[in-house]
């Protein structure tokens, strides 16, 4: 019996030295893959249809979400501001509209108002783009229409890792 109670004791030491308690460890998400990437120098021509499409290569995974960004201008301090894509502006000449759709192999992104575009060619021409591929799941834990806050979630969910754009064009 003694024997018994020696061994329980052991066994029950054991157990209850081997549990820990992991409320102070940070988890660090490593499968939030994304990718930015800049696009410039992005003319909406006629004879374009006032269509730009961008191939994604590699292509992403049927179930990434693309958000667009255009550059939009600077802030007073010099930094620049990004408003997110589909976006409609309501000028003199009448509507402009920027709106967007992608697939597993490439983004288009589409210039489309009631008069010429080419009237007003600080929409049609030399534009910047920023497209920003994350999980699917990811896009419904952020506000999506602000490009700072996307920048900085991503930044957080892939532990503290410096998010790269890559200027493409």
């Amino acid at each position: 019996m003694r024997k018994i109670f020696l061994l329980l004791s052991v066994v029950g030491t054991l157990a209850f030295t081997s549990c820990n308690n992991d409320d102070d460890v940070v988890y660090v998400d490593n499968d939030t893959i994304s990718e930015v990437f800049e696009v410039a120098n992005v003319n909406f021509i006629e004879t374009g249809d006032y269509t730009v499409t961008i191939p994604l290569e590699p292509q992403i995974y049927s179930s990434d979400v693309v958000l667009v960004y255009r550059l939009s201008g600077i802030d007073p301090l010099g930094a620049d501001i990004w408003e997110q894509v589909p976006t409609r502006y309501y000028l003199a000449e009448g509507t402009l509209d920027y709106f967007t759709d992608f697939s597993v192999n490439s983004v288009s992104i589409y210039l489309d108002a009631d008069f010429d575009p080419m009237l007003r060619q600080d929409f049609s021409l030399n534009q910047v783009f920023r497209i920003v591929i994350v999980p699917g799941y990811f896009s419904d834990t952020v506000n999506v229409n602000d490009y700072d806050a996307v920048m900085s979630a991503l930044s957080a969910s892939g532990g503290n890792q410096e998010i790269q754009v890559i200027e493409t064009r």
